[in-house]
């Protein structure tokens, strides 16, 4: 999997969770913070959804780890930070 392909699924999933065609969802889509297209909830359903999604393409993986909570920048701030962080946790 590449980024292109991951920034894909994440912004499938994304859409897909708020359900609202009128906001345009991108790879600079704010995920946290003041201005998330999600509130906290929506982000851990989120979470959840796209490790189904990977588990159907037979990529195992946890988003949520002590790791990624750790951070000082957290990989869950973008649609893009999301999808890096993806791609790392493949790697």
């Amino acid at each position: 999997m590449d980024k292109n392909e991951a920034i894909k699924i994440v912004i499938k999933a994304v859409k897909e969770y708020i359900d609202d065609e009128s906001v345009e969802i991108n790879e600079s889509a704010i995920l946290l913070g003041n201005d998330a297209v999600v509130d906290s909830i929506g982000l851990v359903n989120l979470i959840v959804d796209l490790e189904s999604e990977l588990a159907e393409k037979d990529i195992e993986i946890t988003l949520t780890s002590e790791d990624a909570m750790s951070r000082r920048k957290s990989p869950f701030r973008s649609v893009e930070t999301l999808s890096e962080y993806i791609i790392e946790l493949i790697g």
